[in-house]
């Protein structure tokens, strides 16, 4: 007897009128198409669906994902909704600055309420860790848009890197 795969749909997450106006807004780059905006924001929803059940896998966005990312995470009141009612909390963003040793960065929970944030390295590691943790969750990887030589200094770590207000 064979158990079969189901897909999991990142339209699914968000309300048809939310996945439009983040759509609309990647629209706005100029590079964008409308099926590029679609999966680009389809590819954020299943990594950020993976970072919040995986809260302790060192995780890793593309660029082009990171891209999405950052447009549902500045359009503030859909992502808080978002990431309150799918993981009763928020999952925050915390890029790697330029000129740092590291080439990830990630904080446990602990280590987010003390001063400073503990660093790893990670690079494509993390990012080939992200592509098999969001394929083990069930959705769909767009080979284009998780390039390898794509990983960026952005990463979900434990809690969305953490759940501290700083």
């Amino acid at each position: 007897m064979s158990t079969a795969v189901v897909i999991r749909d990142p339209k699914t997450y968000v309300a048809r009128d939310v996945w439009e106006r983040e759509v609309s807004l990647l629209l706005r780059n100029p590079a964008n198409t409308r099926e590029l905006a679609e999966a680009k924001f389809g590819q954020a929803i299943a990594y950020l669906v993976t970072c919040g059940e995986n809260p302790d896998l060192l995780m890793g966005p593309s660029e082009q994902v990171d891209e999405a990312w950052h447009s549902f995470m500045l359009d503030s009141i859909p992502y808080h909704h978002f990431t309150d009612r799918h993981f009763g909390r928020y999952i925050h963003h915390v890029p790697e600055l330029p000129g740092t040793t590291a080439e990830a960065q990630c904080v446990s929970e602990e280590e987010a309420h003390q001063e400073g944030h503990s660093l790893m390295t990670g690079g494509p590691l993390v990012l080939e860790q992200t592509i098999t943790a969001i394929r083990t969750a069930g959705f769909e990887i767009d080979p284009d848009l998780w390039g390898m030589e794509s990983a960026t200094d952005c990463n979900q770590c434990h809690a969305g890197c953490h759940d501290s207000p700083k």
